[in-house]
């Protein structure tokens, strides 16, 4: 049974209000044809690799992206603009979650195993992601990124690492998971941590 440490975690609160400034100026400009959406997926993801001072994922890890449903407010619009008669609207690039995957990974200058999965569970996510990550040396980067009810991005970086021997507990729930455990691992039946002193 493979055990995770959370090496380092982007969870929010509450989003600061200009992230989107803070995304241009670590980017040195703004990304083309990316969404609002995809543009707070990378907010989030280069935060969370910067909290653990990596400017870069190894060819050796993975990246998992999950939603509960994409880039909802683009689809809205592009389905609204194809509604007029135009001819094929450039907002339905920003339709595509890969296109978040793709701009990514060019930041990073990452080559690797990069997946887009939407789902309303992030544990169940978060189940799979630890078994795709069994296949990956460097275990993962992990993030869940909706536009709906509210803005959020959260991340985590799970790398493996021997077991450190603490108390294991089934966890319930996924802000318990956020905020308090130090490793995570698939248990019997649940994901089970170890909550941080």
């Amino acid at each position: 049974m493979t055990v995770y440490r959370i090496s380092a975690r982007f969870v929010p609160q509450v989003l600061a209000a200009g992230w989107g400034a803070q995304l241009l100026e670590r980017l040195g400009s703004r990304p083309r044809r990316l969404g609002r959406w995809a543009e707070l997926g990378m907010y989030g993801a280069l935060e969370c690799l910067a909290a653990d001072a990596q400017a870069t994922l190894t060819e050796h890890a993975a990246l998992l992206l999950s939603s509960q449903h994409g880039p909802a407010l683009a689809m809205h619009s592009a389905l609204a603009q194809a509604r007029e008669g135009l001819p094929m609207p450039l907002s339905f690039l920003q339709t595509q979650p890969s296109q978040l995957l793709a701009a990514l990974s060019a930041q990073l200058r990452w080559r690797g195993d990069a997946r887009f999965i939407t789902h309303p569970d992030p544990l169940a996510v978060l189940t799979l992601a630890l078994t795709m990550a069994g296949r990956h040396a460097d275990g993962l980067l992990a993030g869940w990124v909706n536009e709906l009810p509210t803005e959020s991005t959260v991340w985590l970086r799970l790398q493996p690492v021997a077991d450190p021997g603490g108390a294991w507990i089934d966890v319930g729930d996924f802000q318990t998971l956020l905020h308090r455990a130090s490793h995570v691992r698939i248990g019997p039946s649940l994901l089970e941590v170890i909550i941080q002193p």
